[in-house]
C-alpha cells in the first residue's frame, strides 16, 4: 500500500515538473548557454526512474537548433595566392583587381658587325726619273735569293732604288721577296722564268713562252708585269748558239722589241760573276773604275745565293759612286739604254 502511494506521488511530481520545465526548455533562446541546458537535463534524469535508453543518447534530448545562415565567404583574388581573412558581415568587400605586370622589355636585334673591306694597297708611286747629271742604275740579276733581303735592307738604309732582273720562283719565300721588292719602290725586270740556256734559246717561241710565264707570275703576285728584260748571258752571248744556232739572238731580240719590251745589257760590270765568290775588294774596285768616266752607268751585279761578297761590297760601291757625283735611278722602258746587240 505504501509502495503504491509512493508511485502515485512520484508520478504526480513528475507531471508537475514537466508542466513547469518543458515550456522553459522549448522557449529558451537558442543562444542559451550550454550549461543551462545540461542542468535541466541532469535534474530531470535524477527525478525520473531509470529506464534503458538507446546507446549514445541521453534520456531527454533537446530539439536540435535550426541551422543558422552564415555570411558568404570573401572571394579570393588572383593577385593574392594566400587565403584572405573573412570580412565582417557589415562590411562590403571590394574585390582586389590584379595589378598588371609590366611588359618585358623587347630586345631589338643587334645587327651583325660587318667589317669594312680592307682597301687594296695602292701601288707605290713611281720614283721620278733622274734626268740631269750623272746617273747610276744598280741592277741585280738572277734573284730572288737568300741575299735579297740583305740587299734590300742596304738600299732602304741608303734611300736608293734599284732594278731587279728576276727569275721564276713560286715558293712562299720567292713570292714574299717579289712583293717586298715591288712594295719598296724598286723595279722588277724579266730575266726569263727558267734561266736555262738550252731551253730558252732553242727557238723564238721557246723564249717568248718562258718570258710570258714569268710575266704571268709577277702579274698575279704584284699586280703588274714587266716591260723591261735582260737576256740571260746578255744579248751577245755565245751559249745560245748551241741550242738555237747562228743568228738566234738577232731573231729573239727583234721579236721582243716588236712585242713592246725594252731590253738592257750593261756598260759597267762589278765582275762578281767572274768566280763563284769574287773578293769584296775586287767588286768595289772594278765597279768604281768602270763607272768613273761615264755619265750613265748601268751596273751589272748578281743576286744569287753564292754572291755573299756582292752584299758586302754594296755599301762601299754606293759611297764610291756618290763621291763621283752619281745619283741613282731605276730602269724604265724609256731610260738610257746600252745594248751589245742591235738587230
Amino acid at each position: 500500500m505504501k509502495k503504491s502511494t509512493l508511485t502515485v506521488l512520484t508520478a504526480c511530481a513528475f507531471t508537475a515538473m514537466l508542466v513547469l520545465v518543458v515550456p522553459v526548455i522549448v522557449q529558451a533562446p537558442q543562444t542559451a548557454a550550454p550549461d543551462t541546458m545540461d542542468y535541466f537535463s541532469s535534474r530531470l534524469n535524477h527525478l525520473l526512474p531509470e529506464a534503458p535508453a538507446p546507446s549514445g543518447t541521453s534520456r531527454l534530448m533537446a530539439p536540435a537548433a535550426p541551422p543558422t545562415s552564415e555570411p558568404p565567404s570573401t572571394p579570393r583574388t588572383d593577385a593574392a595566392q594566400s587565403p584572405q581573412p573573412e570580412a565582417a558581415a557589415t562590411e562590403s568587400v571590394t574585390p582586389v583587381e590584379p595589378v598588371p605586370s609590366a611588359p618585358a622589355p623587347v630586345e631589338e636585334p643587334v645587327p651583325p658587325v660587318v667589317s669594312a673591306p680592307t682597301p687594296a694597297k695602292p701601288a707605290p708611286a713611281p720614283t721620278p726619273a733622274v734626268t740631269a747629271g750623272k746617273i747610276a742604275y744598280l741592277t741585280f740579276d738572277d734573284g730572288p735569293s737568300a741575299n735579297t733581303d740583305a740587299i734590300l735592307n742596304i738600299l732602304k738604309e741608303q734611300r736608293i732604288k734599284a732594278t731587279f732582273f728576276v727569275n721564276g720562283r713560286t715558293d712562299d719565300e720567292g713570292i714574299r721577296l717579289y712583293k717586298r721588292i715591288h712594295k719598296e719602290g724598286h723595279t722588277l725586270g724579266n730575266h726569263t722564268f727558267s734561266h736555262k740556256y738550252n731551253k730558252v734559246y732553242a727557238s723564238v717561241p721557246a723564249f717568248t713562252r718562258d718570258v710570258r710565264k714569268l710575266d704571268e707570275l709577277l702579274q698575279r703576285t704584284v699586280g703588274e708585269s714587266p716591260r723591261i728584260l735582260r737576256f740571260p748571258g746578255g744579248s751577245n752571248n755565245t751559249v745560245s748558239l748551241r741550242s738555237g744556232g747562228s743568228g738566234i739572238m738577232n731573231k729573239i731580240a727583234k721579236e721582243m722589241l716588236e712585242e713592246g719590251y725594252a731590253y738592257f745589257d750593261w756598260n759597267v760590270s762589278s765582275t762578281d760573276a767572274a768566280r763563284a765568290v769574287q773578293p769584296t775588294s775586287d767588286i768595289v774596285s772594278a765597279t768604281i773604275a768602270s763607272a768613273r768616266h761615264k755619265k750613265r752607268a748601268i751596273i751589272l751585279m748578281h743576286d744569287a745565293d753564292p754572291k755573299t761578297t756582292t752584299v758586302k761590297a754594296l755599301p762601299e760601291v754606293i759611297r764610291g759612286l756618290q763621291a763621283m757625283g752619281f745619283k741613282f735611278d731605276v730602269l724604265r722602258p724609256d731610260s738610257y739604254t746600252f745594248r751589245f746587240l742591235n738587230p
